[in-house]
């Protein structure tokens, strides 16, 4: 501890016992000692252990990829470090920095520097929801790179005096895709930090698009705000998007099959954008029939013509398809054949008005 020639609090600063002492202006605050507890967590080990294998992989690779690596740190020149941090760079770090964001990714060690460095991406943001219930993010688009996976690190504030916590997030997510570009990070943030958000509570969230093959975090995106009950950006309240998808529906009989359904419908006026694979084997006139499990009550009849086609093996042929979904008294969907070659393997997608 730290004593300054005086018995007098008011001149008293540093730390003794479980107290501690800081000269603010003219006022000395007192507050409460953080020991740190020395559990290792899970992450901890996990964490730790990927970044020491990674280290002793630089000791195994030949020397000529070696300099590869030293190579490619050279025209780097320096880093940024996720944290924000600008280092020179070494061929040792570059590998270690490379390799480790891979592995996070899923992808394994690369003992051959990449040809070139593809740098993290900011994201681009509609709406989002800091709440007790959901951490939702919409609007982020789908992504343009195959290998591009989301990266998102947050941290909660644990108190309201805690600021600049941007270099204190840590891993929450890798998210190979997006839902129609909206990302659910509710039981993620749970399952790292083992509480849901209390509203009031200010959360630090560092998001990118990242090259999963490259590995390499340059520009990404930093958030600070508080939680509250409706959104950040449109302060609206949250509600489930209206959708269907496969796990919410099954065969009547064994004449049809359903293949891949993602439907979704528009909160305002009826608009559907959907994806939907099926196939006949008989019955092809009275159409495709499937019982669903109850939707949401935005769902009630709902019709859209929509084009669609033949399978490969059916030759591509065009037809128009009637999507057809009941929801109250009977809880079908139906997909007829209006026009067409009536191909019995057949696909149809993109967005379509609904009529009634």
């Amino acid at each position: 501890m730290k004593l300054l020639p005086s018995v007098a609090f008011n001149d008293f600063s540093g730390s003794a016992g479980n107290v501690t002492a800081r000269k603010t202006g003219d006022r000395t605050v007192l507050s409460t000692r953080t020991k740190h507890s020395k559990k290792k967590t899970t992450y901890q080990a996990a964490t730790r252990c990927r970044f020491a294998d990674t280290v002793r992989g630089y000791v195994d690779i030949t020397e000529e990829q070696r300099q590869g690596w030293i190579s490619l740190a050279n025209n780097l020149g320096s880093y940024h470090t996720s944290t924000g941090k600008e280092y020179s760079m070494t061929g040792h770090n570059l590998f270690v920095a490379i390799n480790t964001y891979r592995k996070i990714c899923g992808k394994p060690q690369s003992d051959i520097a990449p040809p070139e460095l593809k740098p993290s991406n900011y994201i681009r943001l509609d709406d989002w929801w800091l709440t007790p219930e959901h951490i939702v993010l919409t609007g982020l688009g789908e992504k343009e790179n195959p290998n591009d996976v989301l990266y998102v690190e947050m941290y909660v504030a644990q108190s309201p005096a805690e600021s600049n916590c941007l270099d204190k997030t840590v891993l929450v997510a890798i998210c190979p895709n997006t839902d129609w570009g909206d990302i659910d990070l509710t039981n993620a943030f749970i399952e790292k930090f083992g509480t849901p958000l209390k509203i009031g509570q200010k959360v630090y969230i560092k998001i990118c698009w990242i090259d999963s093959e490259c590995g390499y975090i340059k520009y990404y995106s930093l958030i600070g705000r508080n939680a509250q009950e409706t959104s950040i950006e449109r302060n609206a309240p949250y509600f489930p998007r209206a959708k269907i998808t496969i796990d919410q529906i099954d065969a009547i009989d064994e004449d049809s099959l359903i293949e891949y359904f993602d439907y979704e419908i528009s909160p305002g006026s009826k608009f559907t954008s959907n994806e939907i694979v099926s196939r006949y084997f008989e019955g092809v006139s009275a159409g495709c029939n499937f019982l669903h499990y109850g939707l949401l009550d935005v769902f009630e009849f709902e019709r859209s013509y929509q084009y669609s086609r033949g399978t490969a093996e059916m030759g591509y042929q065009i037809q128009c398809t009637e999507v057809l979904i009941r929801n109250g008294f009977t809880n079908m969907i139906n997909l007829s054949c209006r026009t067409g070659g009536l191909p019995r393997h057949f696909e149809t997608f993109g967005t379509y008005y609904i009529t009634q």
